[in-house]
């Protein structure tokens, strides 16, 4: 083999090589909290918690916890409609007008849930910050956002229910 052939070769095993070394840090390639729709979960806390949170942060847990009600309450109101929907479009074939109309309503009730999905973000968000301050407020926090994230769960396996009783 010339010097010419061989060159390319060598240059391409010590490339190679290079990238087998097992020196130094390297960053894990797990997901992060942040890049998943799960909310954020509370780290164990020594100390007992206080009883109430701050007036401000208090205000803005009553505000959100408003706002998630809001969007409860128009998911609530629509998903009979959609059920009824669902269940005529059941076994229909792809593209008919009863499995459009399905898939539409089905996707107005989703959005209508947005809110309550931007919520649980806000309160991921109001626990991280909090976290970094006074971790003690932490489980009140948590307290206030698990009903929001259960709630979220449930219409979740509803509108995925509904969407296999559909077809697609």
């Amino acid at each position: 083999m010339s010097i010419n052939k061989l060159a390319p070769v060598v240059l391409v095993a010590l490339l190679l090589s290079a990238c087998s070394t097992t020196e130094g840090q390297f960053p894990s390639l797990e997901r992060r909290p942040y890049e998943s729709n799960a909310p954020i979960s509370v780290p164990e806390t020594g100390p007992a918690a206080p009883v109430e949170l701050p007036a401000q942060l208090q205000a803005k847990i009553d505000s959100l916890t408003r706002r998630h009600a809001a969007a409860q309450a128009d998911y609530q109101r629509k998903l009979p409609a959609v059920q009824a929907l669902a269940s005529r479009a059941s076994g229909s074939a792809p593209g008919t007008e009863s499995w459009v109309n399905a898939h539409l309503e089905l996707s107005r009730l989703d959005q209508s849930r947005a809110d309550s999905i931007a919520v649980v973000r806000e309160f991921d968000s109001l626990i991280a910050e909090q976290g970094k301050t006074d971790s003690n407020l932490l489980p009140l926090l948590s307290d206030a956002q698990q009903p929001v994230s259960e709630m979220i769960a449930a219409q979740n396996a509803e509108i995925d229910r509904l969407s296999r009783l559909i077809g697609e």
